[in-house]
């Protein structure tokens, strides 16, 4: 299919199903073309702008007008060099990642791009970046999910901006254990050792875009980092749709 061809048939598919707006206390047609959340309900996520640690991007509460860095990253050094969430992960914005990761709503995946493109061009150099690099998931747990977010969303943010996309260069070791009622020490201890670079010539000298859906305590992403700079990454950011 030609380029005018797949665009006469996204119209027609947006004439024939409309965009419904995600929010589940809204629900109305989507004005936003191309997109589900409407501008109402974008307008009300909660995104981070100011007062962000230098290295892992954690939000001080109140306003804080210098460079710094938090407790933990002065505690405990991550291996990235720079984090960043879009927003933070609450309310709508929560909403439509829960249904993106586990409901199978591929459709929202522009609107989660949206944010992560706004977040890399508001803190990061695009143009800086040499290869964007999804947090794998194990192959039993993908098989699982049918999917990996993170791939999705890394995919469609390499095509926004015009850098190469790569999801073989980073590998999941081990089955891990769910992060999700782990504290931060154990979460660590869970991620040490579980990734590696099976593809080191991609990534040596070049600076990764590591990308994921949500950052909490940033123990993948940090783990991740790691296996990338042992290998040989000159840099590495991590940016992320949200932070819990």
């Amino acid at each position: 299919m030609t380029g005018k061809g797949r665009q006469l048939a996204g119209l027609l598919a947006e004439w024939l199903y409309p965009r419904v707006c995600p929010n589940s206390s809204c629900g109305k047609p989507s004005d936003r073309p191309g997109r589900s959340l409407c501008w109402e309900c974008f307008r009300t996520v909660e995104l981070y702008r100011e007062s962000l640690c230098e290295r892992c991007g954690a939000h001080a509460e109140g306003r804080v007008g210098h460079a710094f860095e938090c407790g933990v990253c002065r505690e405990v050094r991550p291996h990235f060099d720079r984090a960043r969430s879009a927003g933070r992960f609450r309310g709508t914005l929560r909403e439509m990642i829960h249904g993106f990761k586990y409901g199978k709503a591929l459709w929202l995946c522009q609107d989660l791009t949206d944010f992560l493109a706004g977040c890399l061009t508001a803190h990061f150099d695009p143009v800086a970046v040499d290869v964007v690099v999804p947090v794998p998931l194990h192959p039993v747990r993908e098989r699982e999910r049918s999917y990996n977010q993170a791939a999705l969303l890394a995919r469609a943010l390499a095509e926004r901006i015009g850098r190469r996309y790569d999801d073989r260069a980073l590998r999941r070791m081990r089955h891990t254990e769910t992060q999700t009622h782990l504290d931060a020490v154990r979460r660590r201890l869970n991620m040490r050792g579980a990734f590696e670079v099976v593809r080191p010539a991609w990534v040596t000298q070049r600076c990764v875009l590591l990308v994921d859906d949500v950052m909490t305590t940033g123990a993948t992403l940090d783990a991740c980092a790691h296996a990338l700079k042992r290998a040989g990454a000159r840099t590495v950011w991590a940016l992320t749709v949200a932070r819990g």
